[in-house]
């Protein structure tokens, strides 16, 4: 994938994502579907066991702390499952940002697209060390406690004996490679719809480039042009493009609220409600504990998730907004009439930016953001009375 190279790794290595370019008669093919189907496995009896888990569970703390770690779980079960079953369409937008229109074609565009491309690689860096941090203290840094009490990290029901040392030991690894696959799965998610709101950023940037230097384009094509025929062709085939990026741009922003629109709200919902459990949760613990620290990334990692679709989904909002702006400091005077009624047309629909919503009810924006955080406080202001 040159789009999203690193989600899309991530993706790869979890086995939730088998390359495009692996033909199906290879044996890399079918040894990556056997793979594959592993490690859907281990994810489904690792929510499987927590859910049991967590309906075992008397102590009221205890099930919120296990409860809002299966919901985590869980989340990342359905969106693997959304991945799968919408794998042609998330082909699909990849292979959009790769076609003409959306190639930079100036040094400036380039630059556009590399800043773009290295804002989501450092996000999906951040956001990985974030998650692995938390994996971390809840697995291997508590070790020696699991071990002195013969327990395990994360879920204390399993459908079988391990007082055994070696069924114990690969109980153990079946948790934490568990948790492990849960981080990489949600971060890699998570990158991959924040950074095709990243890549509309991009192309809206570029698309008001292009409209700045129109002008300039145009004054080329009357240079070059052999004929007053030849120079209306040219000027033709320049607007047409220019319209065509616009539509272009956000047509793709809708595809991507239609893939991902009921994850989002999936995923505000599980962020939502573990929030204030996992803030309740903590106000019981030490704080120079493993736990509290575990607790504390794992917050983070909610926090996280939300507010990259808020921001990035306010940035396309704002950015779209700026389009009216970059068509009015063009000079319109060498504009033919057919072209400044086209311009209008652009100024008018750019009154109504793109906006990418949460299951087509919340548009995700700085102000979405903060209510969640809001309702998360309130909803621990109840539980902890």
């Amino acid at each position: 994938m040159h789009v999203l190279p690193l989600s899309f790794a991530l993706l790869t290595y979890t086995g939730y994502w088998r390359p495009v370019d692996w033909p199906s008669t290879s044996v890399k093919y079918w040894a990556y579907c056997i793979y594959s189907t592993a490690m859907i496995f281990l994810l489904h009896t690792f929510a499987l066991c927590g859910l049991v888990d967590c309906f075992m569970i008397k102590d009221v703390e205890i099930f919120i702390e296990k409860f809002s770690l299966f919901l985590s779980v869980l989340g990342v079960c359905l969106k693997v499952m959304n991945l799968v079953l919408r794998r042609d369409e998330v082909i699909g937008l990849t292979d959009m940002l790769v076609k003409d229109v959306c190639t930079p074609r100036d040094n400036y565009e380039t630059e556009i697209q590399q800043r773009f491309d290295r804002t989501a690689m450092t996000i999906t860096i951040y956001c990985e060390i974030l998650n692995e941090s938390a994996v971390f203290f809840a697995t291997v840094a508590q070790l020696k406690h699991y071990i002195d009490t013969h327990t395990l990290p994360l879920s204390d029901w399993v459908p079988y004996d391990i007082s055994s040392t070696g069924v114990y030991w690969a109980t153990v690894l079946h948790q934490t490679i568990g948790l492990m696959v849960c981080a990489n799965a949600s971060v890699a998610h998570e990158t991959l719809i924040s950074g095709f709101m990243i890549q509309t950023c991009a192309q809206l940037d570029i698309f008001c480039h292009r409209a700045r230097t129109l002008p300039n384009l145009l004054q080329e094509a009357q240079k070059y042009s052999t004929s007053k025929a030849d120079q209306k062709m040219r000027e033709r085939q320049l607007i047409r493009e220019f319209v065509h990026h616009h539509r272009y741009i956000y047509r793709f922003a809708d595809r991507v609220t239609a893939v991902f629109t009921l994850m989002i709200l999936l995923q505000f919902t599980i962020s939502s409600t573990v929030l204030c459990l996992s803030v309740y949760e903590m106000s019981k613990k030490n704080l120079l504990s493993f736990e509290f620290a575990w607790s504390s990334l794992y917050l983070g990692c909610m926090l996280m998730q939300i507010f990259l679709y808020c921001w990035f989904g306010n940035e396309v909002t704002l950015k779209s907004a700026e389009i009216g702006s970059a068509i009015y400091e063009m000079d319109w005077s060498m504009f033919p009439t057919d072209l400044m009624k086209t311009l209008l047309i652009i100024i008018s629909r750019s009154k109504r930016p793109i906006t990418i919503t949460s299951g087509y009810i919340v548009t995700l924006s700085n102000e979405s953001f903060m209510k969640i955080i809001r309702i998360s406080y309130s909803a621990y202001n109840v539980l902890k009375k």
